[in-house]
């Protein structure tokens, strides 16, 4: 199974789920994407779609980051498991730390000072649970190590690929 991330256009991006099953499924997302990774957030020991985008909300109007997250159901459709509006503080990036079963999300958040500070979150039934602070009111955002995450780039597609249950690989293609 290869998941994807095509950019079709600056606001539109589309994952798309690749099988063994004849049938191809697809999930738009119609806002800008920063970044695209992958982890077991459930524990199930199918991997989740992690995807960062900017938009607004009902009760936020302005365009900031957010986290969405996707199950792969059946091992055949996307389906959304989390389209999460907001963590505790407004979101700088996040990172999927794949040491743990199931992950953690390691976040940089803006603090109210204009500073940053670090948090850890779990799944929890339904969104993501509070685990730690690792850090606050730190000047530095790349404090977080969270210099190692797959990047959208503004031209490239992304793809994972997935036998079984298992991760092959993460791959940067150009489109051309």
């Amino acid at each position: 199974m290869e998941v994807s991330l095509n950019k079709e256009s600056d606001s539109l991006y589309v994952i798309h789920l690749n099988t063994d099953q004849p049938s191809h499924s697809v999930w738009k997302l119609p806002y800008p994407v920063y970044q695209f990774d992958y982890g077991d957030v459930t524990g199930d020991g199918m991997p989740e779609i992690i995807v960062g985008v900017i938009k607004p909300t009902r009760f936020d109007p302005k365009p900031d980051k957010r986290l969405f997250i996707y199950r792969i159901a059946d091992e055949a459709y996307i389906r959304p498991l989390w389209l999460g509006s907001r963590v505790a503080q407004p979101l700088e990036d996040f990172r999927v730390i794949r040491e743990h079963t199931p992950v953690l999300i390691r976040t940089v958040e803006r603090e109210r000072s204009g500073k940053f500070l670090i948090a850890e979150y779990a799944w929890r039934g339904f969104g993501l649970d509070f685990k730690e602070y690792l850090k606050r009111e730190t000047e530095e955002k790349e404090h977080a190590g969270l210099s190692v995450q797959v990047r959208m780039p503004s031209s490239d597609t992304i793809r994972m690929s997935f036998r079984k249950k298992n991760i092959l690989k993460v791959s940067l293609f150009s489109i051309v």
